[in-house]
Order: structure tokens, then C-alpha cells, then sequence
């Protein structure tokens, strides 16, 4: 076993130094094919992998061509991944207001879709999008579910068991239709960008839409106020004292009120700004950030109350280092919630080459110089904090509860409430071993109830089955350089995960392989039928059974390789597992996955559980984790082995050896062992017991 480790390990190595990159893949001459006469395919831009699409007026055909949209790759802007941990390719057309013309599927592979009539399915989903904008909320619904849509929303229906990916594909085409929005005009026009860096924002967070109240609720907008009092204080002492004419007869008037947002993170600039208004700031910011300051009050104007124009009026600090502002006005696009009517609003552009973090506290300092004499420069200067904590925690905490795969958790409230309640119940039953095996019958019931509940509800109703592309998918994910976010999206099978992985360190392998697989639950209950009708597993051989039990580390070994000589080719060799076929699909596939699905559960009628046994990669990496467990939770007797067989014979998954040890690595827990090991009638050191009690009676004298 350590060998297989050390080799497994090497490859987990391999694998993760792998790496796999996108680039665009269709040329000029194949978009001109797809839009056909409607519009002039222009020049790519040598900054951003976008195409301009121009049209010539109707009326006067020698006009100049006229700009109407872009044509582009989602890969090439937002490369957002789907269930297998790959970036989803479509080919995508808006026009200046960024309503969608065309979006097209590319190239996306999908393990449950490999066939050409699965990506027919996500194909025909995709084309559902065209004539939508990023502005409409979309909700995807069951795969025959009755569309609709209107100005603001729709209502399409999804893909069976392609929920994640479903969402992907919407998420991808608004992600990078706000990106190609915020960036094309400044690139067209020649300023250099930088899609990577600038697409950053789109992908952090959603655009929730939110009100004032909201905004300044949750700290994405923070007002400072300031009275006339707070103003003199702050002159007190120095020749421009007592300069405010009307602070006698008004102490408490507000005189400055300033709210500030750092308005180029997308969850606080969409809402504070209107489209155009957005995509003017983000083109500004020339792919850095902005801080947006709003002023309002009797002084917010210059010359007012003796007040001078101080250039600049702003001092940002951020780690004892003042950083560079450039100051825009901006003068339209604000939300009416927002409206500087009584004030003025400032744009505090911050370029992309300072040293300016937004997860990090920062000083925003407002300057006023107040005028003591007849002339501007008989002023005295004085700097007045501004607060804004918008950041660190904060931001981390409103990121995750207005991302898309948040919501998904929200609408399966009810799941995964089932689900951490069955986990719960699983956790106190393993606890309890001895009371729960103290009879057989008992734990009998017990177990077939739980594999029901996890065949049905977990596999087929919440589509919760782990599998080896959960592993692959997060391997190149890693190797590629990106996170494993796109997981998030499914709860289900995040917090199997996170069940398993800490199992792992209690009862080892058998925690998911013999209680919470899906297809393995699939195959003892056809067992259990099975044997109703007289069909009875075979046993095979010790020495056969231990050599069959090293074809799925191989397996496993096969797939990493794989994942380094040839990615393509894993995307096959991972359909060794039929858990797609019988639980993701519920056997609606082609027809050689249906077989092969078949196969395996015949082969567990014949042997018992023979596939989870013998074939299973996803098992076999279990297994090579078993290191991790710090318990033997089966409780042992002496006699155990020397001389008692009986736990041994009765083990259906052979994973005791002739000394009385168990296989941790190969345990299922069923508890079938600790059931026998507390019946008098079978565990022989008890039987062994019973008979040395000797019963006495009085005896009867006789008469």
C-alpha cells in the first residue's frame, strides 16, 4: 500500500504542474460567416479580443459605416467554468446597449453531455438567450418548463442534470457582455486595457440590485457629516476663527455632508449609477479603481462662507502611503437616489499602477481652506476624515451573499436542511455502532431506509452523487491557475464533500462508499432484491479477492496520468464510472453508457458490490486516504481469528483477514460485524461464555 501511495502521489504532482490555456479560435473570415451580410466585421483591437460590427445607413449608402455592436469569444473575457472545471466557449453578439443579438454555443465539455445529442441539449438551452440582455434577471427552471420573458425578466427552461453548467452559460454571457461594455469604447479609441484585469470586477461579485437604503445599510455607501460647530472646532485657534458668519445663529446646521463609495467594485458602482453612467466610469478608470464622493451642504460650493477651492480637495492613504488621485466630475448618471442637485459629486480615479488595495483599510482625508483675508491665498488649511470601512470582512461576507452560487444555496434551503439532517442522523448512528447493531433486524431496517434515502433522495432527486470528475475537474482547475469556486454552485455535493473529507479522519473510506453513494446504495438494494428471488452472490477466493482489489487503484492511476499526457482523453476514460448514467440521467443516455451501467449493476448481483469492490476510482482514492483515519472504530476480541472465523466468513465485502483484523481501507461499514459480535447465537467467545454459566437446582429428598 505504501508503493501505491508514493505512485499516486507522484501523479497527483504531474497533474497538478499540468497546465491548459483558451485562446480565440474563431478567425475574422468565420465570424463574417456566421453573421452573413448583417454587419462589417472591423479589426480585432490589438488590446482586447473583441470584434467591432458596423452597418452602413440605409439611406445614404456611401455614409461612413456606423458602429452598431461587438462580436466575441466568452473565453477570451470570462472565462467562467461549468461542472467539469472547464471554461465554457460561445460565441456572443450585442449591440451598443448590450442587448444580446446572438449567443451560440462553441465548445464546452460536459462529461454528462459528451454525445451529440447531450450538447444538442445545452446548444438549444444557449440559444434561449438571444433577444435577452445582462439587465433581465433570468431564472432557469425545469427542462420542460414553459418559457417566457419581458422587458426586465425571463423565464427559461433548463437541462435535465445540467443545472450547474445551465447557469454557468448565463453567467458567462452576462459576465462578459458587462466587461466587453465597460472596456471596448476606451480600447476602440485606442487606450491600452486589459480584459484579464479589468473583468476582475465583473467576476467578484454579482450586481444585486439594491436601494440607498440598502447600499448604506450593508456599508457599500458611508456618510460623514459635518456642522458648523464641527467646522469652527476644527479653525479654532488660527486666523480664520470665527470667519462663519452664521454659526451664532445656526451651531447645528449641517454645512458638509459627503457620502463615499468605492464605486469600481461592481456591487456598489451598478447600483449607485445608471448603465451609461457605469460604463463611463469604467471606462475612466482605465482598468484601476475609483472612489465616488457625493457633497452636499451650504458649503459644497467653493467661495461660499469664505471657503477656498483647494487642488486637490482629497488625500488618500492606504500603508502610510499617499497615493495619486485623479479627480473627474461626474456630472450625469447617478441614480435619483443619489442626486447631487443641492451638491456636486467627485470621481477619484485611482490608477491601475498604484499600490491600492481594496481588501485593505485606507484614509480618505476631505481638505478645506478657509480665506481669513481679502486675498485666496490668506487661508488656513485643515483636513477632516471621511469614513468608509467597506472592505475586508465586509466585502468578503456581501461578495458571498450576492454571488450566484449563494442563491442557488437560498433556493435549496429545504435540501440541504434534508441533507445535513440525514448526515446528522448517519453521524449519531456510526456513534452508537453497539446500540444500533444490538439486533440484527434492527440494523437491517435501519440500513435499507438510509440506502433508499440515498438512492432517491440524494442521487436522483438532489442530484448529490460524488464522483471522480469532481477530483479531475478540481485538479485542472488547479493546474490552470484558477480556484474551485465553480463547485460552489452545487451545494449538495459541497457538503458531501466536506462530510466525506472530515470522515476520513474518523471511519475512514466506508462513511461514503457503503452509506452515501448513491450507485453503490443502487447496487445493494438490486442485491438485496436479488436474493429475494434466489439469485445469490457468488464469494470469491481470498487470494482472487485481494488481487481484483488492485484494478481500481490502477484505474485511478490510469485517470491521473491522463489528466498529464492527454486532458482530452480523461474526459472518456472517466465514464468508467456509470454514476452519470444511472443516477445524473437516470438511464436516458446512449445506449453503450446505459450498458455499461448495467453491467456494473449485474456484476454486483453476481458478486456482491462488485464495482465499488473492484473497479471504482473514486473508492480507490478514498482508500489511499485511509492513512488519514486516527481511530479503529470496530471494536476486536482476543478471541477474534484465534480461533472465531465468524465475523470473516459473514463479511460480505471481505475486508477481515484470517487474524480477526479489519481492512479499513476496504470496510464498507455495514456493521454486520458488530451485530454478530453482541449475538450470543453466532459471536463464539459469547457462545463460549453462555456455556461456562452451569445452572443449579435444589434437590428433592425423598419422602
Amino acid at each position: 500500500m505504501a508503493g501505491i501511495i508514493r505512485r499516486l502521489a507522484i501523479m497527483l504532482l504531474l497533474a497538478v504542474v499540468a497546465g491548459q490555456g483558451a485562446a480565440t479560435t474563431l478567425t475574422r473570415t468565420d465570424v463574417e460567416r456566421e453573421l452573413g451580410t448583417r454587419f462589417i466585421v472591423g479589426d480585432m483591437p490589438a488590446s482586447l479580443p473583441v470584434w467591432p460590427l458596423y452597418q452602413r445607413s440605409a439611406d445614404d449608402p456611401n455614409q461612413k459605416p456606423q458602429l452598431r455592436g461587438y462580436a466575441f469569444e466568452s473565453i477570451d473575457i470570462e472565462p467562467v467554468r461549468g461542472y467539469s472545471g472547464k471554461p465554457i466557449n460561445l460565441f456572443v453578439v450585442i449591440d451598443l446597449d448590450g442587448n444580446y443579438l446572438e449567443v451560440r454555443l462553441l465548445d464546452h465539455r460536459e462529461p454528462l453531455f459528451r454525445s451529440a445529442s447531450g450538447t444538442a441539449k445545452i446548444a438549444e438551452f444557449t440559444a434561449q438567450l438571444k433577444g435577452l440582455s445582462a439587465r433581465h434577471h433570468i431564472e432557469i427552471r425545469g427542462p420542460s418548463a414553459a418559457t417566457s420573458r419581458n422587458e426586465h425578466e425571463a423565464v427559461l427552461h433548463g437541462v435535465q442534470a445540467g443545472t450547474v453548467t445551465a447557469r454557468a452559460i448565463d453567467r458567462t454571457v452576462r459576465q462578459s457582455v458587462q466587461s466587453v461594455q465597460a472596456l471596448a469604447e476606451s480600447a476602440l479609441a485606442g487606450g491600452a486595457t486589459d480584459p484579464r484585469r479589468a473583468s476582475r470586477r465583473t467576476r467578484d461579485a454579482e450586481a444585486r440590485p439594491l436601494d440607498a437604503a440598502q447600499l448604506f445599510r450593508r456599508g457599500m455607501v458611508e456618510r460623514t457629516v459635518f456642522t458648523r460647530t464641527d467646522l469652527e472646532r476644527a479653525f479654532a485657534g488660527t486666523r480664520a476663527a470665527g470667519k462663519d458668519k452664521r454659526l451664532a445663529d445656526q451651531p447645528n446646521e449641517v454645512a458638509l455632508e459627503f457620502d463615499v463609495a468605492l464605486v469600481s467594485l461592481p456591487q456598489v458602482g451598478r447600483n449607485l449609477l445608471d448603465d451609461a453612467g457605469w460604463r463611463r466610469v469604467e471606462a475612466s478608470l482605465r482598468g484601476g479603481e475609483g472612489l465616488l464622493v457625493i457633497e452636499r451642504g451650504p458649503l459644497s460650493e467653493p467661495q461660499r462662507e469664505r471657503r477656498v477651492a483647494a487642488t486637490p480637495p482629497f488625500r488618500l492613504v492606504q500603508n502610510g502611503v499617499e497615493l495619486p488621485l485623479r479627480r473627474l466630475t461626474v456630472e450625469e448618471g447617478l441614480r435619483e437616489d443619489f442626486n447631487v442637485r443641492d451638491g456636486r459629486a467627485h470621481l477619484l480615479a485611482i490608477d491601475a499602477s498604484a499600490p491600492f488595495d481594496v481588501t485593505q483599510p485606507f484614509s480618505l482625508q476631505f481638505r478645506l481652506d478657509r480665506r481669513y483675508g481679502p486675498f485666496p491665498t490668506m487661508a488656513v488649511e485643515r483636513e477632516f476624515p471621511l469614513a468608509y470601512g467597506f472592505h475586508g470582512w465586509r466585502a468578503v461576507l456581501w461578495g458571498w451573499l450576492d454571488s450566484a452560487w449563494f442563491e442557488q444555496w437560498k433556493k435549496r434551503w429545504w435540501e440541504i436542511g434534508l441533507l445535513l439532517a440525514a448526515l446528522a442522523t448517519l453521524c449519531v448512528a456510526l456513534a452508537r455502532q453497539q446500540r444500533l447493531a444490538a439486533s440484527a433486524k434492527m440494523l437491517g431496517r435501519f440500513r435499507i431506509a438510509f440506502l433508499l434515502f440515498t438512492l432517491v433522495g440524494i442521487g436522483w432527486l438532489f442530484q448529490g452523487q460524488l464522483s471522480i470528475v469532481n477530483i479531475t475537474a478540481s485538479l485542472e482547475a488547479l493546474a490552470a491557475g484558477n480556484d474551485l469556486g465553480f463547485l460552489l454552485t452545487d451545494p449538495m455535493t459541497v457538503i458531501l464533500w466536506i462530510f466525506v473529507l472530515g470522515t476520513l479522519f474518523v471511519w475512514g473510506r466506508g462513511t461514503f462508499c457503503g452509506w452515501l453513494c448513491p450507485f453503490g446504495a443502487l447496487q445493494e438494494l438490486v442485491s438485496t432484491v436479488a436474493r429475494v428471488f434466489g439469485l445469490r452472490h457468488r464469494r470469491l477466493k481470498q487470494a482472487w479477492d485481494r488481487r481484483l482489489k488492485w484494478i481500481k487503484y490502477g484505474v485511478l492511476a490510469t485517470l491521473l496520468a491522463l489528466l498529464w499526457i492527454s486532458p482530452s482523453a480523461t474526459e472518456l476514460a472517466v465514464e468508467i464510472e456509470p454514476f452519470k448514467t444511472a443516477i445524473s440521467l437516470y438511464f436516458v443516455r446512449d445506449w453503450p453508457y446505459v450498458a455499461w451501467a448495467l453491467a456494473c449493476l449485474a456484476l454486483s448481483v453476481a458478486v456482491y458490490r462488485g464495482y465499488c469492490r473492484y473497479i471504482c476510482p473514486l473508492g480507490a482514492a478514498l482508500a489511499v486516504l485511509d492513512p488519514l483515519r486516527r481511530f479503529g472504530w470496530l471494536a476486536r476480541r482476543d478471541d477474534c481469528g484465534k480461533p472465531c472465523q465468524t465475523c470473516r466468513h459473514r463479511c460480505e465485502y471481505q475486508a477481515i483477514d484470517s487474524r480477526g483484523a479489519v481492512n479499513y481501507s476496504e470496510c464498507f461499514q455495514c456493521l454486520d460485524c458488530v451485530a454478530i459480535m453482541q449475538d450470543e447465537q453466532q459471536c463464539l467467545p459469547l457462545i463460549r461464555e453462555r456455556k461456562r454459566v452451569i445452572g443449579i437446582r435444589p434437590v428433592q429428598e425423598a419422602a
